[in-house]
């Protein structure tokens, strides 16, 4: 029996899971790390922490399983996207990682949007402007860190670091690195124009080769397989940016589905053969099938707004979720006339837009509220659900994966407000088993991704939507984006 190692690196939780060529989980071990907040909207890691929290989960994976290291025929990655992880001439961090939440370089990028930089660089990147971007974070430092700018010799993401400290190989894998903007989606290379655009010209020699999602430049080495406990040798594969493993566990081989994750993020992800330029910044990337792009769209506006509902409103319910779903479930569809923007981690909507409730009065109820937080959340996922289906088309199905698939109330939201068929995936660690089918496609035991995610993916359950209850969402829903659009034009709050 042959398995495969899957690492999947977030903003906090680190985790490795062991897969068989079927699928099948045979463990699953994590550890969190704090993220260092030197100063208000910064947000770090330190990278030997770092990889010392993958080394003790491989080894309570092998552990755990009890599945002997000589039978792990690859290992794959799955990683949070853009952020900045640089090391030096010997291969060290010049500093701290940087994670992609990171907001530091917020001044930089609204100067560079200001100076219209961003449309400038569009046609290169195909990316939207953004603080936790490398050239973003690689500008801050060059103005504020010159010393650990100058140190700089390869421009790595979480997951590249983590491969090259289990093999001593540098590489930028190609969907996380085409998403940096410093990377010509169209060309498939990177490009000393947009280092030009964003003024770190110097840091064009500082990149790394680009590796496919399935390939393996290097094995692991033997000062790795003694941390690790793997067998030195075995191979290391690119992997995966952590959306396009959310993508690969729902299948997405051909343009018929739109995957949806709800997590914290609501991301709506579409694969094609064709990049599409229209008017809008649709963000891009290049897929993990050789001659495929993916387009996603979304903001922070999921579920973790629900997280902050019941930890806030619900404290000490022994099960604040299913206490949510009854409160839901007691009303009608659409009953409640409360709205809920759900920005409490901001939108890509409107900069100034935050978070609030509106058409509160003394007769609503816990009920009331709660209902308004689940179609406020639908209703943002819904608005870039909108921007993909202009470029795909409506008839399609949407594969939803992430924490609130368990809910069926919720999901049959989802169904009702789109007005489109809903496979609910139930899988439980997309980040682990999506790096998991890399290595299986990288080692030959699957000969592509469609055929890998056929055997590997679990099948999901259809929720068809309810035509009287989409009527009634389609007015509620016009009503939200109009109420959205108002309270944008009003300075921050104060």
């Amino acid at each position: 029996m042959r398995y495969f190692l899957g690492i999947d690196i977030g903003g906090t939780v680190i985790k490795s899971g062991l897969y068989d060529a079927n699928g099948l989980e045979k463990a699953v071990a994590a550890r969190t790390e704090t993220a260092i907040v030197a100063h208000p909207g910064w947000s770090e890691r330190d990278p030997a922490a770092m990889w010392s929290a993958v080394c003790s989960t491989i080894r309570k994976v092998l552990r755990d399983s009890g599945v002997n290291a000589d039978a792990v025929a690859g290992v794959g990655f799955s990683a949070h996207g853009k952020g900045l992880y640089a090391v030096d001439g010997n291969g060290d961090p010049v500093r701290n990682g940087i994670i992609s939440s990171d907001n530091r370089a917020l001044p930089i990028v609204m100067k560079w949007k200001a100076a219209g930089i961003d449309a400038k660089a569009y046609p290169y990147g195909y990316q939207q402007l953004w603080s936790g971007h490398p050239v973003s974070l690689l500008a801050w430092l060059k103005q504020n860190e010159t010393d650990s700018y100058r140190k700089i010799r390869r421009i790595l993401m979480a997951h590249d670091w983590v491969r090259y400290k289990l093999t001593g190989d540098y590489g930028a894998e190609i969907t996380n690195i085409s998403g940096s903007n410093f990377y010509n989606v169209e060309k498939g290379a990177y490009d000393p124009e947009l280092f030009r655009l964003f003024g770190i010209e110097e840091m064009a020699d500082s990149t790394a080769p680009v590796i496919d999602s399935a390939e393996s430049r290097a094995g692991v080495s033997r000062q790795a397989a003694g941390e690790t406990g793997l067998r030195a040798g075995t191979p290391v594969y690119g992997g995966f940016f952590d959306v396009v493993s959310a993508a690969v566990c729902a299948g997405l081989a051909d343009p018929r589905c739109i995957n949806v994750v709800m997590g914290t993020w609501t991301i709506e992800t579409w694969v094609t053969d064709t990049l599409v330029t229209p008017g809008y910044p649709y963000i891009w990337g290049r897929y993990c099938i050789p001659g495929k792009y993916f387009v996603h769209e979304g903001s922070p506006t999921s579920a973790g707004n629900l997280e902050w509902f019941a930890r806030t409103f619900m404290a000490g319910e022994a099960n604040p979720y299913e206490r949510c779903n009854a409160l839901v479930e007691s009303l009608e569809k659409g009953e409640s006339p409360v709205y809920f923007l759900p920005y409490l981690f901001s939108s890509n909507l409107g900069d100034n837009l935050s978070a609030g409730f509106y058409g509160l009065a003394s007769a609503h109820g816990l009920a009331q509220v709660a209902q308004a937080v689940y179609e406020g959340i639908c209703f943002s996922q819904h608005a870039h659900l909108e921007r993909i289906v202009e470029l795909s088309g409506r008839d399609r199905v949407l594969r939803l994966t992430g924490g609130p698939a368990r809910s069926k109330v919720w999901m049959q939201m989802v169904a009702d407000i789109s007005e489109m068929p809903v496979e609910v995936m139930r899988v439980k660690e997309s980040g682990c088993l999506g790096a998991s089918i890399a290595a299986a496609v990288g080692s030959g035991t699957h000969a592509s991704f469609a055929e890998a995610m056929e055997a590997m993916c679990p099948k999901g359950s259809t929720i068809a939507p309810d035509p009287a209850a989409a009527s009634r969402y389609r007015e509620k829903y016009q009503y939200y984006r109009r109420l959205a659009r108002a309270l944008n034009t009003l300075p921050p709050a104060v």
